[in-house]
């Protein structure tokens, strides 16, 4: 209501603003219109005997028709500065009888106004530019006078400048231009002294038509608003819709600050793990979150399907193997599924996630706390959770120490999700699904070892050791001929027990291959045979072995080591490098260089541009006068583990002194000698020291091969003022001078 109240006011002000304007609009048209009008005393034209004759300020002064004085009063002539009346009548005394006789005068202003300065269209448009100038100057005066503002005096000087023309010029081209808008005879005071508005009065109306709409069209009204800036810390907003903005650029992980500066509920959570997350720590957040699968982890080839025997409030799913009747997944296989999770409100939301066979007792944290597995071995807060699982067969037999399915049987694994402000799902998100309960008909699969394919070994290595990584427990062997599985001489140590799966859900069996040759490729085979234990007729053996190839190598060294001499500057602080290249071995020399001051063991640190056939490290050293030993140690290590070693000394001297000029002669006939006491480079100026060095005049070297010693072109009664700089920049400083030779003196010395 109140606001309704202040737009009636508002809008009240307007209105009466407008009808001020209009009336200012109004004023400044009667004063232009008065200015174009004939006013004559009837009064004064009464008492006239002749008719009313014009004249014109110094113009000559007629005589009156029938009046005998009239001859006097022509011979006279209007003086320029008699005062002229306001009604346009000139009463002028008889010099003979004492009596008056009266003229009618043109007014200047008044023909402008009224579109007699000219004749026809053109006067019209004279009167139409002189009125729109006083409707202007009367309304800029007057709004100055005021106060409006800029925008509404704007358009009340348009509204006077359009609405003044159109006024002036339909006014007087009715009058003046007959035809134009029909026939028009102008008109003389009636009687009475009335005023006559007719011959006038056609234009105004429209002059004020055109002025309200001028007005209309350019009216802007304006508003101020004083802002107040402080300089104060930045506050971050309350609450923390925001934070998790923090986390949805992959390649720049959330900082703490970051996440500070989202909200003032934010926070950093896993810090400094790589896992960091910004999320909004709130007292009052009571929902947990909501867990649903995530359909890009699933292993390929399988399918989740909406599980409607879990009993409400527990959701799940079933994993489903489409190829499969039953729909139960293949023994000894993959299983990758996951979950993702979000806020009630279908937002993501990270959150710390449990897997386990039983479902716990206890509820909240107690419930989360009591569970045996976290969601893919992390306990990180993410937005997705990906677990990975090994199959069993359906007949194998073992205590097993991680989430894996049992003897065949269907597994049922529960989940629970915590979120940063501990509230826990109570409703279990269930995972169900099954094994073949066929018997192992396939035959175990290698699916990797421990050294690569095609990777280099050695020098003289007289064996390497390997593990070979199967998906079942079995049983391997290796041969350097490509033969069956018994047929394969060499046995591995293998494990075989369903519990004795390693990190990465596979079984390990370790050996050492031999034979191995220096710069060839070494073949090898292996075999594997599934269901250690069982009768021959039920096991299954590989029928094409794996194929690995080592690569022999030569011995990797050290082509060069550097620096290995003396090392000069002119700062305490000298940067060296460290620079080793390396030849043969595995690639030709490739290889990773480390070095350490010390030479032990646990010193040596990889330097900065390394693994490749130059390696090198930038050291900041500290030297002196009388100079600092120093020794470093390197190793090399290339692709197939063969190392060289070695270690180079040097010792850094540091000049910061500017050469001295030991003597300076007279060289006959015409030379100016100087020498000086360490190789050097010297210029000279005959004019004063203030000079930059590369400015000065060079001196020569006498013998390129000895650089201590310049010469300069003999100049008699010269002063020479040489400045010299070593090899390091040492040098004079730009007012100062190494010496000043005078050759006066050196002639009177040598005399």
């Amino acid at each position: 209501m109140k606001k309704q109240n202040e737009r009636k006011e508002i809008r009240k002000k307007k209105a009466i603003s407008i009808v001020e304007i209009f009336l200012m609009i109004s004023v400044s048209f009667a004063v232009a219109f008065s200015l174009g009008q004939n006013f004559v005393s009837a009064d004064v034209t009464s008492l006239l005997p002749v008719p009313l004759s014009k004249v014109y300020r110094g113009g000559p002064l007629p005589a009156p028709t029938g009046s005998a004085s009239g001859a006097a009063l022509g011979a006279d002539t209007f003086p320029p500065q008699t005062a002229l009346s306001q009604d346009g009548v000139i009463v002028v005394a008889d010099k003979t009888t004492g009596g008056v006789s009266q003229f009618t005068w043109d007014n200047p202003i008044k023909k402008i106004y009224s579109g007699q300065a000219t004749s026809g269209v053109g006067g019209s448009l004279v009167a139409g530019v002189a009125w729109a100038a006083t409707a202007y100057i009367a309304v800029k005066l007057i709004g100055s006078f005021l106060g409006l503002k800029d925008g509404q005096q704007k358009a009340l000087e348009n509204a006077a400048l359009a609405g003044g023309f159109t006024a002036g010029f339909l006014s007087s081209a009715a009058t003046n231009v007959p035809g134009l808008f029909g026939a028009a005879t102008p008109g003389l005071a009636g009687s009475g002294g009335a005023l006559n508005f007719m011959t006038f009065g056609g234009g105004v109306p429209a002059g004020l038509i055109i002025a309200a709409a001028v007005f209309i069209l350019t009216y802007t009204d304006e508003k101020k608003e004083v802002v107040t800036y402080l300089c104060l810390p930045y506050e971050p907003p309350i609450k923390g819709e925001k934070c998790e903005q923090c986390n949805k650029d992959p390649f720049k992980p959330c900082s703490e600050y970051r996440c500070k500066a989202l909200g003032q509920a934010c926070e950093l959570v896993d810090k400094g793990t790589g896992h960091d997350k910004c999320v909004w720590v709130n007292k009052f957040d009571v929902k947990s979150p909501t867990i649903s699968p995530l359909k890009s982890a699933l292993t390929t080839g399988l399918k989740y399907d909406p599980d409607n025997s879990i009993r409400p409030p527990n959701r799940g799913v079933k994993i489903v193997n489409p190829l499969n009747q039953n729909g139960c997944l293949q023994a000894f296989t993959k299983l990758t599924f996951g979950i993702t999770t979000n806020t009630s409100d279908e937002n993501s939301e990270p959150a710390r996630c449990k897997i386990d066979y039983t479902r716990g007792n206890s509820t909240g944290k107690a419930g989360f706390d009591s569970m045996q597995y976290y969601f893919g071995g992390s306990n990180y807060f993410e937005y997705n959770h990906v677990q990975e699982m090994k199959l069993p067969s359906p007949n194998a037999t073992g205590v097993d120490l991680g989430p894996l399915l049992k003897n065949g049987e269907t597994a049922t694994l529960y989940v629970k999700c915590m979120d940063a402000n501990g509230n826990v799902n109570e409703d279990d998100f269930v995972f169900t699904f099954c094994v073949d309960k066929g018997p192992d008909t396939t035959p175990p699969i290698i699916e990797a070892t421990s050294i690569n394919n095609d990777a280099y070994v050695q020098y003289n290595a007289d064996s390497v050791p390997i593990d070979v990584y199967v998906n079942e427990p079995a049983e391997c062997k290796w041969s350097r001929i490509d033969k069956s599985f018994n047929d394969m001489e060499n046995n591995m140590n293998c494990a075989t027990k369903t519990y004795e799966v390693n990190s990465q859900l596979t079984y390990t069996c370790s050996g050492s291959l031999t034979g191995i040759k220096n710069e060839q490729d070494n073949i090898f085979y292996f075999r594997c045979k599934d269901q250690p234990g069982k009768p021959e007729n039920e096991r299954y053996s590989m029928e094409q072995s794996y194929v690995l190839n080592l690569k022999g190598s030569r011995q990797l060294t050290l082509i060069s080591l550097i620096p290995n001499e003396t090392i000069r500057g002119n700062t305490e602080v000298v940067p060296v490098t460290l620079e080793v290249q390396t030849g043969a071995g595995a690639e030709e020399g490739k290889a990773v260089c480390y070095f350490s001051s010390t030479g032990d063991k646990d010193s040596y640190v990889a330097m900065f541009e390394t693994d490749n056939y130059i390696s090198r490290q930038t050291l900041d050293l500290t030297g002196s006068l009388a100079g600092i030993p120093y020794k470093y140690y390197v190793r090399c290590v290339d692709a197939g583990g063969n190392a060289a070693e070695g270690s180079t000394g040097f010792t850094i001297f540091v000049d910061k002194n500017q050469p001295i000029v030991t003597r300076a002669y007279k060289e006959v006939p015409d030379a100016l000698k100087i020498v000086t006491n360490e190789d050097a480079q010297c210029v000279y100026s005959l004019n004063s020291c203030n000079y930059n060095f590369a400015d000065g005049k060079q001196m020569l070297y006498i013998d390129t091969s000895v650089l201590n010693v310049h010469a300069a072109e003999w100049k008699n009664n010269a002063y020479y003022y040489i400045k010299c700089k070593d090899k390091y920049e040492n040098q004079p400083s730009p007012n100062a001078c190494s010496i000043v030779v005078s050759a006066i003196e050196l002639t009177q010395r040598n005399a």
